[in-house]
């Protein structure tokens, strides 16, 4: 099963910026792969159903209540999504024909796009370790290593610090808290440096968000993970 998840989780990666990129992709291709997002998003929740039944069982540390808080925004996301998607579909489901609320969808849409792009790039951060214990498993790395742990550190920084200036550039704040009520893209913007900017932007959350758990699970005196 394990596998399955791994196919499915990096297939919600790839999705993740191809959907931001709503109009470089086409309005007709971006209706298409947001279904295909919400499937995959059922399947994903299916192959972890076991976390619902532990979600009021245990004691809640303060790393579980940051992790089971993204987890719970991010499922509220995922349905508030596809429901305003379909609203304002004007290809994958035509047949629906709903003309009323098209102006509150989009605004609900265009927001939980940003809300969701950064809640599941911190999700996934929260699950960098079994990530990064797959990985070990899969080049034989066995054992600390002092130079290892810094190369790998040096990266991150980088790609935060590249990160952070792409968030700055694409001027997610203004998204996230609705100052914004139209995406702006540029046409004529190279599509590699506009997915660049994404993919950098997903690593740089993933990386915070992998250390906020760190630092969490530390303050419980829990944190086994290694480097």
């Amino acid at each position: 099963m394990k596998p399955v998840k791994i196919i499915v989780d990096c297939i919600m990666i790839i999705l993740l910026p191809l959907l931001m990129s709503y109009a470089l992709i086409g309005e007709d291709v971006h209706e298409y792969l947001g279904i295909a997002m919400f499937a995959v998003f059922i399947v994903h929740h299916i192959l972890n159903r076991s976390w619902f039944k532990t979600v009021f069982k245990g004691r809640y540390t303060p790393y579980r209540i940051y992790s089971n808080t993204i987890n719970i925004l991010l499922c509220i996301i995922m349905i508030a999504l596809p429901v305003s998607g379909i609203l304002m579909s004007k290809h994958a489901v035509p047949f629906l024909s709903i003309t009323s609320g098209a102006s509150l969808a989009r605004t609900v849409h265009m927001t939980t796009s940003y809300w969701g792009f950064v809640l599941m790039s911190l999700h996934l951060g929260n699950h960098a370790s079994v990530m990064m214990n797959g990985m070990r498993k899969m080049f034989h790395i066995t054992g600390k290593s002092a130079i290892r742990t810094t190369v790998l550190r040096v990266i991150a920084a980088l790609i935060c610090g590249y990160g952070i200036y792409a968030f700055i550039k694409r001027d997610l704040l203004n998204y996230l808290f609705m100052q914004v009520m139209f995406a702006f893209f540029d046409l004529n913007e190279n599509k590699a440096l506009f997915f660049l900017d994404y993919i950098a932007m997903i690593l740089m959350l993933a990386i915070v968000s992998y250390y906020i758990g760190k630092m969490l699970r530390k303050s419980s005196g829990k944190d086994k993970a290694g480097s």
